[in-house]
Formats: C-alpha cells, structure tokens, sequence
C-alpha cells in the first residue's frame, strides 16, 4: 500500500519501518505548509498502526477486521479530535474526553490512536490538558498532531513529540502531479503562484475557478495604483470573499510584482503581473508587508470585511503610504 500522493511516499516508508520494528514514539507531530497532505499521511500511518496483519515493510494488510472497521470510521481504537462546527479552536472538553479514552483497554487493534488536527487550534487549557497524556502515555498509544503553524504550539506540547516536518514537494512533482489530475498546463504557472507552491492548494483552486477572480483582483488592483478607482468601491465589490485569502492574494500580488520590478521581467506564466508591477512603488510594498500582514489577522475575527478592506485598498492607492 502506498502513500496517499506520490511526495510522501519516503515519509510514510520511514515512519513504517518505524511501527514494524516498534520504534514509533508515542507522540508524532507532522508539520508543513497547508496543501501538501499532512492530514492524508496521518490517516495512512493511523490505519498502518491499527492494522492487525501488517507487511513485513509495516504496510497495512487491508483486509483484517481493524483495516476493514478503519475504512468504515468505525474502528473502536481510533479518535479523531478536531475544531467543532459551532466553534473556533479546539476546547479543554474534548482533550480530557480524548485523554479518557486514550487510557482505555484496546479494543481489537495494534494500538490506540489519536489524530488531532489543526494542533495550534488548541486553546491553553485544552494543551495544558493534552501535556498530562503526553507526559505519561499510555502503553501501545499513538497520537498524531497535524500541524502548519507548529510556532502557536506551547513549547511543552512540542518538546513532548517527535517532530516530522514534511517540505512543500519538488517542482517538476508538482506539475506532473497536476497534470495527472487534468488541469491545462497554462494555468499550473498561476495556481502555483497562488498556492505558494502547494499541490493540493493548487488543485482545489483550479476546481473552484479560481484564477478567473484572481486576474479580475489584478485588474482592480492595478486600476487602484492608476487612481482610475476608488478604495470604497473596490471593497464593496469583493467584500463577499473570503477576506482573509484576497488579503494574502494582494500580499502574493505585491511580492510578485517586486520580483519582476527587481528583475525587469516576468517568469513565464507571470505575465498577468507586468500591468501591476509598472505602477507600484517598491517602498510602498516593503511600508505594506507587516500592515498587511496584521490586516490578514484582523480577517479572522469578526471585524467588518468592508471596513477591513477599505483599509486594505487605501494602502495601496496614489497618495497614500
């Protein structure tokens, strides 16, 4: 059985040597950027540890009872701990029902998992509470943490797991990956640029037609620059999206368009940026880095997207610095 996208293929042979040869810690935390699969390895090392006939090489069998139960989310040795619908972080409840039953008896499976993602979305006292498991684990236990910004984790949570970070894939992977999944070779340039390089990313941008809003953002923006537009107008226009992806789209436009100012040219498939590039001013986009930034934070509470992105705009419009 192999890994579940073709980059973590060495990851997951590794961590399946480990399990065979019983050297699997009793806490992993997987880290990487968002998009390259991290939750889909964890799912694949929860059903090799669980599996009750696994390879000589640690690969689950598929077919023994626990394999079957996995692939049914019905398996009695596995749990799964992540932000609740009706919430915005993971909460002290859930951790001390998942420390419960951590301590339980397995019920048929080679260990007891845990799969906790996102991790940094743990509120303190729901660390605090997870720390007591980890320090003093269960025998035959597994926890797996998923985590893209493993700097929010308290330092005892991370001190307490074997780290796997798990880098953004090679280049020409990427591309013929997305090739496989049928996106045109003309748009992967682009949706590389927007996914910063993450392959999954990539593709969920290409199946929700991304790029249309993307050029159309470009458009606006470089009619902003030219003064041909107003901030309040331009935010009424793209209030309805998610604020904080056109927030990062406008710090990816500015980050590219310093690129070709710096260089004089654009990288093939990032022609789109040259009309953009033409009328920033390079101290502009260095005054904006760390105001846009927290403008990406503010996007996550309840603040008000109209306000928030007039505010955006005006920063990037004639006169203003």
């Amino acid at each position: 059985m192999s890994a579940p996208y073709p980059w973590l293929e060495d990851a997951y042979r590794q961590q399946l040597a480990r399990l065979a040869s019983g050297r699997m810690p009793h806490a992993l935390l997987l880290t990487g950027p968002v998009g390259i699969g991290k939750r889909a390895l964890a799912e694949s090392l929860a059903l090799a540890a669980l599996c009750n006939a696994p390879g000589v090489e640690g690969a689950p069998c598929g077919h023994c009872d626990s394999c079957r139960l996995y692939r049914a989310d019905t398996h009695p040795d596995l749990t799964r701990v992540t932000i609740p619908e009706d919430k915005t972080q993971i909460v002290v409840d859930q951790i001390r029902e998942l420390s419960e039953t951590m301590g339980l008896s397995r019920s048929m499976g080679a260990h007891r998992v845990a799969l906790l993602w996102p991790a940094e979305a743990m509120n303190p006292n729901a660390a605090n509470s997870l720390l007591k498991t980890l320090e003093e684990p269960p025998e035959r236990t597994l926890m797996i943490l998923v985590s893209a910004e493993p700097s929010r984790l308290p330092a005892t949570i991370r001190s307490r797991c074997q780290t796997l970070a798990v880098p953004l894939p090679p280049d020409e992977i990427t591309r013929a990956w997305l090739a496989g999944q049928g996106i045109q070779a003309g748009q992967v340039d682009a949706l590389l640029c927007l996914a910063r390089g993450a392959p999954l990313v990539a593709r969920d941008l290409a199946e929700e037609g991304a790029l249309e809003q993307w050029h159309a953002l470009l458009g606006d923006l470089s009619q902003l620059t030219r003064g041909k537009t107003g901030t309040v107008a331009l935010a009424e226009r793209w209030k309805a999206q998610d604020t904080e992806r056109l927030i990062r789209w406008v710090q990816i436009a500015l980050w590219e368009s310093a690129r070709i100012a710096f260089t004089g040219r654009a990288a093939a498939g990032r022609e789109d940026l040259q009309p953009l590039a033409k009328t920033l001013d390079l101290g502009r986009i260095f005054q904006l880095h760390d105001r846009l930034t927290e403008w990406r934070r503010l996007a996550r509470t309840t603040v008000n997207p109209q306000m928030l992105l007039e505010e955006v705009f005006a920063g990037l419009a004639p006169g203003r610095a």
